[in-house]
């Protein structure tokens, strides 16, 4: 075996819920940090852009918090899953099966390519995954923080509301097929 993926199993077998958060938001506070830094002479406006732009990101990233604590292989797959199909419908709708469908493509602020909106698929792809795997209690910060992404797609005049409602019933659509509660362990 590779020296990568011996590491990986060592990170994987260490992996406790405590240290999984405390990686992933260090590393979001970075992100953020990072973005306060390049974008701190931005209007109002364009920072809930920016930050809808971070957490369609981070949901999806947060979603392997849990599956690394657990150690729930099956999950992982589950979620590569959601992202392959949600993905490649996304795509495959702004390279031109739009068009198929007769749909419009063109974007509030100009532009081609809206349909359905790609930062709200990221971000209700992670928030389904974590709502229908393992319940209520990922849900609750998961989905309000993925409905952020779509308003700020609306709000930016990046997407109409009509390709955010796309998104996320591609992302419950993706969830329902692919992805099974997780079972207690007795």
């Amino acid at each position: 075996m590779s020296p990568l993926v011996n590491k990986s199993k060592k990170i994987i077998n260490k992996s406790t819920s405590h240290n999984t958060n405390v990686t992933f938001f260090f590393c979001l506070s970075l992100v953020i940090l990072i973005n306060v830094f390049l974008n701190y002479k931005e209007p109002f406006e364009t920072w809930i852009e920016i930050v809808g732009t971070i957490f369609q990101i981070a949901i999806p990233m947060y979603a392997l918090v849990p599956v690394l604590w657990k150690k729930d292989k099956v999950g992982a797959l589950q979620m590569i899953k959601v992202l392959i199909f949600v993905v490649g419908i996304t795509w495959a709708f702004k390279l031109g099966l739009s068009n198929v469908f007769g749909i419009d493509d063109t974007r509030p602020r100009g532009g081609s390519m809206s349909f359905p909106s790609g930062h709200t698929a990221g971000a209700f792809s992670g928030a389904v995954f974590l709502a229908l795997r393992y319940g209520l209690k990922y849900a609750i910060i998961a989905v309000p923080l993925a409905a952020f992404v779509g308003f700020s797609r609306i709000y930016s005049f990046a997407h109409w509301p009509t390709d955010v409602i796309a998104a996320v019933i591609l992302c419950c659509l993706g969830g329902l097929i692919f992805v099974k509660p997780l079972k207690k362990r007795k």
